[in-house]
C-alpha cells in the first residue's frame, strides 16, 4: 500500500514535499520529518517510512523496522516485531497470525476497526488503547465491514462490545447504527427500551452525510439516536435533514 512520495500539495493527514524535505500536514500545523530523504520515502495517508525510520503522521515510531514495515489498513500497520495502531502498539499480538477484518476507517473517516490473531480479537476506535474482546470466539469472528458491527457463532458485537440479549438467528442491521432482533431494537451497543420492534423504521436516508442526525420512529414514539424526543422537534430535524439532501 505504501507508495513513493511525489505529492507537493499539503492535504490534511497526508505527507508532502517542500523545498527538498518531507512534511506531514497535520490538523493545526505542518511537521518537518527531520533527517528523512525524499528519494526513499514512501507513504499511505498518515503511515510512512524511509530507509531508516517509520512514521505515524509526524511522529516517529520508535523501534519500528523499516525493512519489514507494512500498512494493513487505515487503523493498523505492522513489522517483524510489533503491530501498530494510530494509538500505539498492541502488546503481545501474535504477529504470524495477525489479520485485519475490515478497511479500518469508519463512516466519518476516522481510523477504526476489528482485527484478530490466533488468540484474541481486537477493536480499535482511534481513541485510547486497543480493546481486547475477551468474550469473542476467535475462529468464527468476523467484521460486518462497517467497522462498527461484528459477529461470531455465539454473539453480536457493536463498537467492540457484546450486544446485550441479542438473538443471533433473528438479528438484522437496519442502518445508521440501528439494528433489531425478534424481540428488541438496538442503537449501536444499547437496547432502546420501549421501542416497538415490528413498526420500528429508520428515517435517516442511507446516503445521508456521516454526521447527520440518526432519526427513527415506531408506531408510538420518535427517536434521535437512542432517545425518545418530541414529535414536533423530531419532524423539524427530519425536515432539516431532507433539505440537506
Amino acid at each position: 500500500m505504501l507508495r513513493l512520495i511525489t505529492n507537493q500539495d499539503p492535504m490534511e493527514n497526508e505527507f508532502f514535499l517542500r523545498d527538498g524535505a518531507v512534511y506531514f500536514s497535520g490538523l493545526y500545523e505542518n511537521s518537518l520529518l527531520k533527517g528523512v530523504a525524499p528519494k526513499d520515502f514512501c507513504y499511505w495517508h498518515y503511515w510512512g517510512k524511509s530507509s531508516t525510520a517509520c512514521f505515524l503522521g509526524g511522529i516517529r515510531l520508535r523501534g519500528a523496522d523499516p525493512a519489514s514495515f507494512r500498512v494493513l489498513n487505515y487503523a493498523y500497520a505492522m513489522d517483524k516485531t510489533a503491530v501498530y495502531t494510530t494509538s500505539g502498539r498492541i502488546p503481545g499480538a501474535d504477529l504470524a497470525d495477525f489479520q485485519v477484518l475490515d478497511n479500518g476507517q469508519n463512516d466519518s473517516g476516522a481510523p477504526q476497526g476489528y482485527a484478530k490473531d490466533s488468540r484474541q480479537v481486537y477493536f480499535h476506535n482511534g481513541d485510547g488503547k486497543v480493546k481486547i474482546i475477551k468474550s469473542a470466539e476467535v475462529s468464527s469472528f468476523r467484521s460486518l465491514g462497517d467497522t462498527y458491527f461484528a459477529r461470531d457463532e455465539q454473539r453480536i458485537y457493536a463498537y467492540g462490545k457484546q450486544l446485550p440479549k441479542a438473538e443471533l438467528t433473528s438479528w438484522e442491521l437496519l442502518g445508521h447504527w440501528y439494528s433489531r432482533d425478534a424481540k428488541r431494537v438496538y442503537y449501536l451497543n444499547r437496547e432502546i427500551k420501549g421501542a416497538d420492534r415490528d413498526s420500528f423504521t429508520v428515517c435517516t436516508p442511507l446516503d445521508a452525510p456521516p454526521l447527520a442526525d440518526h432519526l427513527a420512529r415506531d408506531k408510538e414514539h420518535f427517536y434521535q439516536n437512542d432517545e425518545m424526543i418530541d414529535e414536533t422537534l423530531w419532524r423539524e430535524r427530519l425536515h432539516e435533514l431532507m433539505q440537506e439532501q
